[in-house]
C-alpha cells in the first residue's frame, strides 16, 4: 500500500518532492500528446452505458448540493478531453474546466456548452490558484490515480468547496480489483471467452511496444503517466474517507459498481453487473463551519 511517513528526513522529503515534480511533468507531456485521441481510445469511458451511468452519479451528486444562491459553480478537477464539463453544464452548473495539460485545455476551450465554461492551469500539487469556498461542487474522474499525493489534493478539494458543496470522486479502481472474489474470476473468464471483447488490442501497434517496455525494461511502465494503479500503491479508500471527514466533510454516497467498456459483451455484463465491481465511487458534502464566537 502507499507508503507516506510524515516524518520522513529532509533529504528523503527532497527526494519525494522531486519525485512528484518528474510525475506531474510526465503526466502534462503524455497528456498533451494523446489529448485529441483521448475520446477515441477510451472505451471504458465512452460508450453509451457507462455515459448514462456517469450522468445519473452527477445528478445525484448535484441533488446533495446545499450551497446558497441559485447559480451553481463546478469544479472539473482533472477535466481532460471535458467529459465531466459536458455533464454538468447540461445539469445547469457552470464550470471551471481543470487541468495540467493546456493540450486538454486548448481542447475543451474550443467547444460549446450549455453554461459558462473558463478553463485554469493546474499546477500538478495543489489549487492555490482558487480561493476559499467559491466552489459548489469538485467533481474528479479516473484522475485521483493521475495525482502524486493524492490523499494532500483531497484537502484542497474541501477547502475551495463552499459549505453545503459537494466532493464527486468517481472511475477509481475498486478493493476488489486487488483482492479479486470468485465471481469477479468468473466475470473475467466469461468476459475473456466472449468472442469479440478485446480483439481490437492486437490490431494497435502501440500496444506492442507498451508490452514489451512492461516486461523488459519498466515494469511499472504506464502509457498515461498512471501512478497509483498497482497492487502495492493504488487508491486506499479508507484512507480516503478518513482524508475528507478531517478536513471537514462528511459521507454522503460510497458505492461500488462494475465498469461497461467498449467491446464488453453485454449479455456477460448484465449477467454479472450485480455479482462483482471493480470500480468505485465516493461523494462527501462540506459541513458548516463553526462560529468562531460560539
Amino acid at each position: 500500500m502507499n507508503t507516506r511517513n510524515p516524518n520522513l528526513s529532509n533529504g528523503n522529503m527532497r527526494t519525494s518532492r522531486d519525485t512528484s515534480a518528474s510525475q506531474v511533468a510526465n503526466n502534462i507531456r503524455v497528456h498533451d500528446q494523446i489529448a485529441k485521441q483521448y475520446e477515441r481510445v477510451h472505451g471504458e469511458i465512452y460508450n453509451d452505458i457507462e455515459q448514462m451511468r456517469l450522468r445519473s452519479s452527477l445528478t445525484r451528486a448535484l441533488s446533495f448540493v446545499q450551497t446558497n444562491g441559485e447559480s451553481k459553480l463546478a469544479l472539473d478537477f482533472g477535466c481532460g478531453a471535458g467529459n465531466l464539463t459536458k455533464h454538468i453544464t447540461s445539469l445547469g452548473c457552470d464550470v471551471l474546466a481543470c487541468d495540467i495539460s493546456q493540450g486538454f485545455l486548448d481542447l475543451v476551450a474550443s467547444r460549446q456548452y450549455p453554461a459558462s465554461v473558463k478553463t485554469v492551469r493546474l499546477n500538478g500539487s495543489d489549487l492555490s490558484n482558487i480561493p476559499d469556498a467559491t466552489v459548489d461542487m469538485v467533481a474528479t474522474y479516473s484522475v485521483l490515480h493521475h495525482v502524486p499525493d493524492y490523499l494532500g489534493i483531497l484537502a484542497e478539494f474541501v477547502r475551495v468547496l463552499k459549505p453545503g458543496g459537494i466532493v464527486f470522486i468517481d472511475h477509481e479502481a475498486s478493493a476488489e480489483v486487488w483482492q479479486p472474489t470468485p465471481e469477479r474470476l468468473a466475470f473475467l473468464g466469461a468476459m475473456g471467452n466472449a468472442v469479440g471483447s478485446r480483439w481490437r488490442k492486437y490490431f494497435r501497434p502501440r500496444n506492442y511496444l507498451d508490452w514489451f517496455i512492461w516486461n523488459f525494461v519498466d515494469p511499472r511502465y504506464r502509457p498515461e503517466g498512471d501512478i497509483h494503479v498497482f497492487k502495492d500503491d493504488h487508491i486506499e479508500w479508507d484512507r480516503v474517507a478518513a482524508v475528507l471527514e478531517s478536513s471537514g466533510a462528511e459521507i454522503v454516497a460510497e458505492e461500488d459498481y462494475l465498469l461497461f467498456r467498449r467491446g464488453f459483451d453485454e449479455s456477460v455484463y448484465e449477467r454479472f453487473r450485480h455479482q462483482t465491481a471493480d470500480i468505485h465511487l465516493i461523494m462527501a458534502k462540506k459541513l458548516e463551519e463553526p462560529d468562531p464566537e460560539q
